[in-house]
């Protein structure tokens, strides 16, 4: 009996070291972060795609520091440049004034990092060693607990929240252990059952989009990323009126599988046979670095070359559409004449649904369940979480020339699509 209760005793000795260890030598190697009296109030901040983004304003007493930026605190700083400028006294910042670009966070490592505003001071007793003075940042959003699902490479999962000792915004980044499968991208055939999308003699425009995505999506599952189609031949006969919204539609799914990137595959038509070319559309207010990696890789690989048409074009090829003020009040007319209540369409909203509803309230989405029964609900319309969106109309059915190189070089329009994506997605990994 001694010795059983000699073995329990050390055990008991042994935990409580354990204990003191980690307390006192593990934990304290991540030194506690001294912050300021003055708070910075975050005004906004979201993902899309892939890319976190924050704007805030603070009031700092001193304002003659040398340098101010963003950081993630782990014990060390993670420093995030930002853009900055003072109004009426208080600071204001943004991380980037573009959409898809920002903090990319699919680079986090495991571990809980905590986001502070960092300003450098000279110190003129020891120039070699400035001041630095720390922030924390308030989340003064409606949005106080968001979810991201990193690329299925890493598979980890990373809650953003402000429930911590410093009340500040926090990054919890842990292995994704979750059963329920997340994708990388989300790519839709566009129309598809009883809607054949555009038509010319015996080709219509959904046996094109259905063709091509599939062969992207086999070459991007090649290449590891996990892809998920709206919809493919076996759900769908030609009497079905495809879903755009409520569960299981096609401006739902992207955010329902939480991938990162949608690409809505099309093909255009023109009541001119001489109009061709390709035209891929963008939201506004991005980097169009991808965009214009798939559209020169499409017409340096294949025989479509830039769409000659000159309305809403941004660069060769590549396209953005917001509503302008007279299709806004068009919109509302339509809603007026169907006794639908309004949507909050505006200005800002993009003028294709696969990229305006897709991207949260960072594209302008606007269908929410004010007219259930009529158009749906799209639950993610208000999301501070958005998919990376664009819309490709490879060339014209209306066009012979298009035509043939869709009939005759889908291996190649869906490899030059593909390795974009591919490229995109392993350069930042």
């Amino acid at each position: 009996m001694k010795k059983i209760l000699g073995f329990l005793f050390a055990v008991v000795i042994l935990g409580c070291g354990g204990y003191f260890v980690y307390v006192n030598y593990i934990k304290s190697k991540v030194p506690k972060l001294n912050l300021e009296e003055e708070v910075s109030n975050a005004s906004k901040y979201y993902v899309y795609g892939n890319h976190f983004n924050i704007e805030g304003n603070i009031d700092i007493k001193d304002k003659n520091y040398d340098s101010l930026c963003l950081t993630l605190y782990n014990g060390e700083d993670k420093d995030i440049e930002i853009t900055s400028d003072t109004d009426g006294g208080k600071i204001n910042y943004y991380i980037s004034n573009l959409i898809n670009d920002g903090l990319y966070l699919d680079n986090l490592d495991i571990g809980t990092y905590y986001l502070v505003l960092k300003a450098t001071y000279s110190n003129s007793e020891d120039s070699e060693k400035p001041i630095i003075k720390y922030y924390g940042i308030k989340n003064d959003t409606k949005y106080k607990k968001t979810v991201y699902y990193t690329l299925s490479k890493d598979n980890n999962i990373i809650t953003i929240d402000s429930n911590n000792e410093y009340n500040t915004l926090e990054f919890v980044v842990k292995k994704n252990n979750s059963k329920n499968k997340n994708y990388d991208v989300t790519i839709d055939p566009g129309h598809g059952g009883m809607d054949g999308g555009g038509a010319s003699g015996n080709y219509k425009e959904t046996d094109f989009t259905m063709d091509i995505s599939k062969k992207v999506k086999s070459n991007l599952e090649k290449a590891g990323i996990t892809v998920k189609l709206t919809h493919d031949e076996g759900d769908i006969d030609k009497n079905h009126v495809m879903d755009e919204y409520n569960k299981g539609g096609r401006a739902v799914i992207p955010n329902e599988v939480k991938s990162k990137y949608t690409f809505s595959i099309h093909i255009n038509k023109s009541g001119s046979s001489k109009v061709k070319g390709i035209e891929l559309y963008t939201p506004s207010d991005i980097n169009y670095d991808l965009a214009k990696d798939i559209v020169n890789n499409i017409t340096s690989n294949t025989s479509l070359g830039y769409s000659s048409n000159r309305l809403y074009k941004k660069f060769d090829g590549i396209y953005t559409h917001n509503f302008t003020e007279s299709e806004v009040k068009s919109a509302i007319d339509g809603y007026d004449e169907k006794n639908y209540k309004h949507y909050n369409v505006t200005t800002k909203s993009n003028y294709l649904y696969m990229i305006r509803e897709t991207g949260g309230f960072m594209t302008g989405a606007y269908v929410d369940n004010s007219n259930p029964d009529k158009v749906g609900v799209n639950p993610y319309y208000d999301s501070n979480i958005g998919n990376e969106s664009y819309l490709l109309e490879l060339g014209y059915i209306s066009n012979s020339t298009d035509v043939n190189t869709l009939n005759e070089e889908q291996d190649a329009l869906a490899k030059a699509i593909s390795d974009s994506i591919i490229k995109e997605i392993n350069e930042k990994m």
